[in-house]
């Protein structure tokens, strides 16, 4: 296996702590959130891993050295530009990537059978408490429940093929995956994106609560 690991972006909404450092290098619990995605990874034959990465990317080479190949950009290029960059050290037909906001625990021995192009799903919360009504009367009140709908997880497999819909610059969840045709692999274990302070509160306390063991 190899796995494209996107790390490029500025974390705006995590300013001030992604002043210096990327998002991926932000602690929790004393640990950069990038060494909660190896710690997963360990679990798992990866004969490669591609950091597309590209804002203070020379904080997470001080910090992690040779472990990683590392694909730096210029200047932001977005996931399709990022992917398509990073391809150019990936060795074999197939590899997986994962946005690095994303924090799962996805079986991938699992997610492999399923072959390219696939995209991880998860269930997800709503941010809000749930209420139905009826008759101008609360009938029901449900906090933050989780939803019926499936969200992307952030975890793609994929193959060369899809290179040549890449751009040079763009997002490859607006710009290409709605025009190609992709498999499901619905994961119904944990899963939880990285966006803000009270998303990094929140992953604290799942690790805290055995809700994730990584």
């Amino acid at each position: 296996m190899e796995i494209i690991i996107l790390v490029g972006g500025f974390g705006k909404r995590l300013q001030p702590l992604t002043k210096d450092i990327p998002k991926c290098m932000v602690p929790v619990q004393g640990k950069p959130i990038l060494d909660y995605h190896l710690k997963w990874l360990t679990q798992y034959k990866i004969d490669k891993m591609v950091l597309a990465c590209g804002y203070k990317w020379e904080e997470i080479k001080k910090h992690y050295g040779s472990k990683f190949v590392y694909s730096v950009e210029d200047e932001p290029i977005g996931t399709a530009g990022a992917i398509k960059m990073a391809m150019d050290k990936i060795d074999g037909d197939e590899f997986f990537v994962l946005n690095s906001d994303d924090i799962t625990d996805v079986n991938m021995n699992e997610f492999l059978k399923c072959g390219s192009n696939t995209i991880a799903l998860a269930r997800f919360r709503s941010n809000f408490g749930i209420v139905e009504t009826a008759d101008g009367r609360v009938v029901s009140f449900e906090e933050k429940p989780l939803l019926p709908y499936w969200a992307s997880a952030g975890l793609y497999l994929l193959n060369n093929g899809i290179k040549s819909h890449l751009p040079d610059s763009g997002s490859i969840e607006k710009e290409v995956f709605p025009k190609i045709e992709l498999k499901a692999f619905k994961h119904n274990g944990f899963w939880m994106t990285i966006n803000t302070i009270k998303d990094l509160e929140e992953f604290e306390e799942a690790i805290k609560s055995g809700a994730i063991r990584i």
